[in-house]
């Protein structure tokens, strides 16, 4: 479709009439010599042109040798492809006149097309006066490949792909590239992978490369290959991007990428124990065998949706210290393999264990999971064996002692929540004949003499077990006194000689256990609620104060540790803190020496640092330690009280200035038409009104025509600004002034160049504003015929005619104008219709129409020539 404006030629017929009506035109009659003349006519100058769509081309016709008038043809080489504007163009050379320019219109058909080459002929009109054509007389026009040539490459399909990990084997995926608008030549597109969050490489290969299109292919396929890792996963999306194109080709944003997802698979299968002791009078023990958990209580992770299973063996030795199947233990499945259907997560494999009723020492079997026979969707992993050891067993009136678990985690009891305390266990191993008893104390384990039952009773007992009896708790009650303590230790004790019944008495035969520190003896820790947590501004300094209570106990020396984070205004999200504003690390420890209960911090913040309005200061309070602390064991204070985090917001008074435009938009302004001025008025304000600040602004002229602006368009192009305490807006006046001269778009930027102060700063992003001035007193000209070129004119056919178009006022830009012949000149005219083009700086450009000789009777015919724009 061209660009440029048509008109239209029709021809009107008339009696006795055989020329041509031109409004507008200069016409120049081919006059023939009275001798015979020598001359030469070829193209001077360029005559290979390289060029875009819409772009004129300039071929200038020389004629050498004798001066005489000469018309010229320029005429396109072969079939008319709709490529140019015209396909004809003609020239007429007065004798005066050594050349003449021709212009060629290149159309913007918006159809996809590779470099294409075009001929066109110099021509003689007539070889009278003895005119010859020289060399060069051909002109190459090559118009490079245009509206997307080599095409637009994007994704088939931009929607997510799903896909299943393949068991025991690899599967590729294939993807579509499709090649819109134009196919030609060959195009290179590469890729990359990213996402998972594992590397993609370790799921797909390859995660990078590129995919190679062919001359007049649309449509490409290329394959990615899932590989069967063995690794327990959850889905896992990564994303397939076109990175770049070579070959000419453009990339579409919009199906650059395409999502691809691996569906979580691989669940692993495990014991959920490695090892586990027994009695023998156990009787049915479950060995569980899990689905989908990496160590015990995690998430799920891998496919849940199908059947999986593994087969098992039992292995037991032959020594002292194997299990003995059949005799010792019998495995009660019939079937040597554990199933999961969809969705279950556990597993119990059940053995019997057999009470033999035979003295012996610990005896154990191993079950373990083959790993070549899993089926489904699911690896091994560790503990893939489990190792069942039956203790020792079978005297017959059993063996007392204190329960081995509180000799690997001490027994702490809190005082503050407990009653009655059961977690003391005496347990009888060996045989369970019989009634039996033992004697038990308990005593305090330091050198306070105060009476046990103080804090806890009974101080000694006996301990009774039935016949069967395995274990027995021993019950104490706790003494509740409301008196702040720091923890106390007790030893409970077994008494041999006491025992009764025929059993006997083994380590271990006492322990220490402890009754926690109570009634917060430490303190309970909390921001001070009566005073003012705050951010201090003074002429001299600034910093945040900071007080905190200690209630109930103030024994032992306690570190309050904290972090003090800045954070810039938003969301007071710790992640976006900022350091260099407090004049300390971010994490401060408070010390509580013994008997203090109050205490004040001061944080300097940094004289330079800049104080945004609407920040935050984010307190959080981390922890509270025992600076030393007897017996070793955990305490229940000190502890903190209510929030732990406190937010001190930056307000105004309190903040830095932070200074820029309200808005950083184009200002659009027209050169004043009624009045010798006007004023572009540009507000800034400030955020934080704390001090004076002064701001220095600079205005300068930008874009291609910067050296077209000059002092009399606009002032003035400096200056500064004063912001007082308090104040947050101002504005800068820049004053644009009227005069005559024709002028294009002229572009300046205004800056904010900086501040007199280091505290108060530049907003990013409203630093800078462009004022654009509108072209104005038509720049780029007026068009018209010139007055001696409006005709009539008559003419016969294969004389030629020649016309002027002037271009009045401005001449800053270059212009096409289009013209056109009618009515029906493109059948009687060579030349009728075309684009002139006129450079910056050009007033005038000249035209030539030759009348085709058709040797057609006719009669006359009227035609009027029109510019368009």
């Amino acid at each position: 479709m061209s660009k440029f404006p048509k008109t239209f030629l029709s021809p009107k017929r008339e009696n006795n009439m055989t020329s041509f009506i031109a409004a507008g035109l200069i016409l120049a009659l081919s006059i023939p010599s009275a001798r015979l003349e020598s001359a030469e006519l070829r193209f001077l100058g360029q005559t290979d042109f390289v060029v875009n769509e819409t772009t004129v081309v300039r071929l200038v016709v020389e004629r050498i040798g004798d001066p005489v008038n000469v018309t010229t043809l320029v005429l396109l080489e072969g079939d008319d492809t709709g490529d140019f504007e015209a396909s004809t163009a003609a020239a007429f050379l007065l004798s005066s006149e050594a050349s003449k320019t021709i212009f060629i219109a290149v159309r913007d058909d918006e159809l996809p097309e590779a470099d294409e080459t075009f001929v066109f002929n110099l021509r003689l009109q007539s070889s009278s006066n003895g005119v010859r054509l020289g060399t060069p007389n051909r002109a190459t026009i090559t118009i490079l490949s245009n509206d997307n040539a080599f095409g637009i490459i994007s994704f088939n399909s931009t929607k997510q792909i799903v896909v299943d990990e393949p068991r025991g084997r690899s599967q590729y995926v294939p993807l579509s590239l499709v090649r819109e608008k134009g196919t030609y030549g060959t195009v290179t597109v590469n890729f990359e992978i990213s996402g998972g969050p594992n590397s993609a490489l370790e799921d797909l290969s390859p995660d990078q490369g590129n995919i190679t299109i062919p001359p007049g292919r649309a449509m490409v396929v290329f394959s990615l290959l899932i590989q069967d890792d063995q690794i327990p996963e959850d889905d896992e999306v990564f994303t397939v991007k076109l990175t770049g194109v070579a070959g000419g080709a453009l990339l579409n944003p919009n199906g650059s990428s395409v999502e691809l997802k691996i569906r979580r698979n691989d669940s692993p299968l495990r014991f959920s124990l490695s090892l586990v002791a027994v009695a023998e009078n156990a009787g049915v023990i479950s060995l569980t065998v899990t689905r989908g958990s990496l160590a015990d209580h995690s998430r799920l992770v891998g496919s849940d949706d199908t059947e999986v299973s593994v087969d098992y063996v039992v292995v037991s030795g032959e020594g002292a210290g194997s299990a003995t199947p059949a005799v010792d233990f019998v495995d009660l499945q019939t079937v040597h393999r554990v199933t999961f259907p969809p969705r279950v997560y556990e597993v119990p494999l059940l053995f019997r264990v057999n009470d033999d009723k035979v003295p012996e020492i610990a005896e154990s079997f191993q079950v373990v999971l083959l790993e070549d026979t899993v089926r489904g969707d699911a690896v091994l992993i560790p503990p893939k064996a489990i190792l069942v050891t039956i203790e020792p067993n079978d005297k017959p009136h059993g063996v007392l002692s204190i329960s081995s678990s509180p000799l690997t985690q001490p027994i702490s009891i809190n005082e503050d929540v407990t009653d009655r305390f059961d977690g003391i266990s005496i347990v009888r191993n060996g045989g369970n004949y019989g009634d039996v008893s033992v004697n038990w104390t308990i005593s305090r384990n330091s050198s306070d003499r105060s009476p046990v039952p103080d804090d806890l009773s009974p101080e000694r007992g006996m301990l009774r077990f039935r016949a069967g009896q395995m274990s027995t708790a021993l019950l104490l009650n706790i003494t509740a006194d409301k008196l702040p303590e720091e923890a106390e230790a007790f030893v409970l004790r077994l008494l041999p000689d006491t025992v009764q019944g025929g059993a006997e008495v083994d380590e271990p035969m006492e322990m220490v256990f402890y009754i926690q520190d109570s009634d917060d003896v430490y303190g309970l820790f909390l921001f001070h609620p009566e005073k003012t947590q705050t951010i201090q501004s003074r002429p001299d300094s600034r910093f945040l104060s900071l007080s905190f209570l200690r209630e109930g106990g103030t024994l032992g020396e306690v570190a309050l540790s904290l972090t003090a984070l800045y954070i810039p205004a938003g969301p007071a999200d710790p992640g976006l803190a900022r350091d260099r504003v407090l004049n300390a690390s971010r994490s401060t420890t408070v010390l509580f020496s013994q008997g203090q209960d109050q205490a004040r911090l001061t944080l300097p913040i940094r004289n330079d640092a800049f104080l945004q309005n609407g920040a935050h200061f984010l307190i959080q309070l981390d922890r509270v330690d025992l600076v030393s602390i007897s017996p070793p064991i955990p305490s229940v204070s000190p502890r903190f009280k209510g929030a732990v985090n406190l937010t001190l917001t930056v307000t105004p008074d309190i903040a830095n200035g932070e200074i820029g435009f309200t808005s950083n938009t184009t200002v659009v302004v027209y050169e004043p038409e009624d009045t010798n001025t006007s004023t572009v008025t540009l507000s800034l304000r400030r955020d934080g009104t704390d001090g004076q600040a002064v701001v220095f602004w600079s205005l300068r002229p930008i874009g291609d025509n910067q050296a077209d602006v000059t002092p009399d368009d606009l002032k003035p192009l400096s200056g500064s600004m004063v912001f007082l305490t308090g104040q947050s807006d101002a504005v800068i006046n820049v004053t644009i002034m009227a005069d005559n001269i024709p002028e294009v778009n002229e572009t300046l930027l205004l800056t904010l160049d900086r501040t007199n102060v280091e505290n108060q700063i530049l907003k990013p992003g409203f630093t800078r504003r462009e004022i654009v001035i509108v072209e104005n007193d038509d720049p780029g000209g007026v068009f018209e015929f010139s007055s001696f070129s409006r005709g009539p004119w008559y003419i016969n056919e294969g004389e030629a005619v020649e016309l002027s178009v002037i271009r009045t006022k401005g001449q800053l830009l270059k212009q096409l104008v289009q013209y056109a012949l009618i009515p029906s000149g493109y059948t009687e005219f060579y030349g009728a219709t075309g684009v002139l083009e006129f450079k910056p700086g050009e007033r005038e450009v000249l035209v030539a129409l030759v009348a085709r000789p058709d040797e057609v009777p006719e009669v006359q015919l009227h035609c009027c020539l029109c510019p368009g724009s």
